[in-house]
């Protein structure tokens, strides 16, 4: 099946951003996973932060969320520490605070905007901008 929506990734200091675009169905979430992985390679010897922006994400299909759930049971064992999450709407955040469980090493901090959360993993010292 062909992606649906689309994401860009990108590692700064210790920290894996990631912007997200439209809505998203399972073949889409399956690279994120595998990209996310491999961009953390780089980074995973030291404790790391990622900021999740879902400014202009529209959601998924419900399939998503077992994949997610083990990316960050991934991240857990990996290395992760911090996570920033901007959502524009609310039930974004109502599903990341669900996905989240499974973060049981990582700090979260929802953000308003990309502001807030560069502020914030600055001052965890994961992001110097």
């Amino acid at each position: 099946m062909q992606e649906h929506g689309s994401f860009k990734i990108e590692v700064i200091d210790q920290t894996l951003i990631i912007k997200c675009f439209d809505a998203w169905n399972l073949e889409t979430v399956i690279r994120l996973c595998r990209e996310y992985k491999e961009h953390v390679e780089s980074i995973k010897d030291k404790p790391w932060g990622c900021l999740v922006d879902l400014s202009q994400w529209e959601l998924s299909t419900p399939d998503m969320w077992d994949e997610i759930n083990k990316l960050n049971e991934w991240g857990n064992i990996n290395n992760q520490k911090y996570e920033a999450v901007i959502c524009s709407m609310s039930l974004q955040q109502v599903l990341m605070e669900d996905s989240h469980t499974a973060l049981t090493n990582v700090e979260t901090n929802f953000c308003d905007n990309i502001e807030q959360a560069y502020d914030w993993l600055n001052s965890v010292g994961v992001l110097k901008i």
